[in-house]
Formats: C-alpha cells, sequence, structure tokens
C-alpha cells in the first residue's frame, strides 16, 4: 500500500499543472456540486472512467498555478467511479480552480473544473515566515508557517522560478499543538536563482500557505 500511494504522489508531483480556464458543461462521467461558490463552501466532486476498484490519485490545480495536494491517501473507484469533497477556505487564492483524478493502473486522467468566488466567514491563515530571506547555495533555510488545525500532517514543497514543482516533502512533518509548522530546506549547488516559493498545505485542513524567498 505504502509502495502504490508513493507512486501515486510521485505520479501528481511530476505532472504538468493543466491551464485553468471557463468551466465548461460537465461531461456525463464527471461532475461537481456546486460549480461556483464562496470560500467556505464545500465542493464535491463525481467522476467516473476509471477501473472497478483501482487505486485513484487526486490533487488540486490552483489559480497561479500550484498544486494543493489534498488526495494523499488517494481513494478506490468502486465500480469505476469516486466521489470526494474539499471544503473551500478564507485566504486562498480566488478564481477558477481544478481537481485532477488520475487512475494509479488505468492512467485514465479526469479534470473537473469549478470557480472559488471569495467571501465566507471563516478567518484567514496566520502569516509565514522564512529565516533568511535570501541567501546562496549552502544555505539552509528555515520555513515557518501559522494556521494548520493542531497536530495535522502537513505537506510541502518548492515552485522554482520557472515555475518547476520540487518534492521535498519527507511526509514527517505536521503543525503542532498551536497549528503551527516549521521545516528546512538546504539549497544545493546549481540551483537556478530567483524568487522561490514554499508551499505549505494542511492536509485535513486545506490551509494553504505559501513563503516567498530568493536564492542568489
Amino acid at each position: 500500500m505504502k509502495r502504490i500511494l508513493a507512486l501515486s504522489m510521485a505520479v501528481l508531483m511530476l505532472l504538468v499543472v493543466v491551464t485553468v480556464g471557463t468551466p465548461t458543461a460537465a461531461a456525463q462521467d464527471q461532475e461537481v456540486t456546486p460549480t461556483a461558490g464562496l470560500a467556505g463552501t464545500t465542493f464535491t466532486f463525481h467522476i467516473g472512467g476509471f477501473d472497478s476498484g483501482e487505486r485513484v490519485a487526486y490533487w488540486l490545480n490552483t489559480p497561479n498555478s500550484t498544486i494543493l495536494a489534498i488526495g494523499d491517501r488517494g481513494t478506490s473507484a468502486s465500480g469505476g467511479k469516486i466521489t470526494t469533497s474539499w471544503t473551500s477556505r478564507a485566504g486562498i487564492p480566488l478564481g477558477f480552480w481544478q481537481l485532477v483524478a488520475r487512475g494509479v493502473d488505468s492512467g485514465v486522467q479526469k479534470v473537473v473544473t469549478f470557480e472559488v468566488t471569495g467571501g465566507g466567514n471563516a478567518p484567514a491563515p496566520a502569516g509565514s515566515n522564512v529565516v533568511p530571506p535570501v541567501g546562496s547555495a549552502g544555505t539552509t533555510f528555515t520555513f515557518y508557517a501559522n494556521g494548520f488545525t493542531a497536530d495535522e500532517r502537513v505537506g510541502y514543497w518548492l515552485n522554482s522560478p520557472a515555475g518547476v514543482v520540487i518534492t521535498v516533502d519527507d511526509q514527517q512533518h505536521f503543525a503542532n499543538s498551536d497549528g503551527q509548522f516549521s521545516a528546512t530546506w538546504a539549497a544545493v549547488a546549481g540551483l537556478t536563482p530567483g524568487a522561490w516559493q514554499l508551499v505549505a498545505q494542511g492536509t485535513e485542513s486545506g490551509v494553504l500557505q505559501v513563503i516567498s524567498f530568493q536564492i542568489q
């Protein structure tokens, strides 16, 4: 099982982010309810076309072209279909989002587009920080972020200046009892200089924090 989940997450991070556009009419075997909603809305996805019983990895593409990894455990396709839900939170990027689902065995991939329109009464996530904010090869950066659910696992990855997703998550980082997360990463030689991002996302809460830093 761990091997299957590791494979599905590796596939997730290596795939090119699909360009997000205006939602089209739902295909017969895929739909989202509602198709648009304020921050705080729970979106429910019904997607078919997979092999019966196969494991399906799924994730979100955000409006700012980052990947939000909400499907750490994936799900099984009952009769070739899956149903999953995701609750948007205040502070996330507004605009057109996509849920992408991919069959681990069949390779079937489905994309469902929906819109987060803003508003909602939930408080936005608290702030984040990185020390140092600027460094070069050999620098160890320490990242801090707040606003997660107490003790939830926090997934994280890097966005390079070219927009390439770099997997650095050891899958063993959790928020503390106050919802605070921290992680370190050492920049190696040969990295592209410019503006980088560490993206941290709560696997239960869906809270997303983007921490920007510079490599010289």
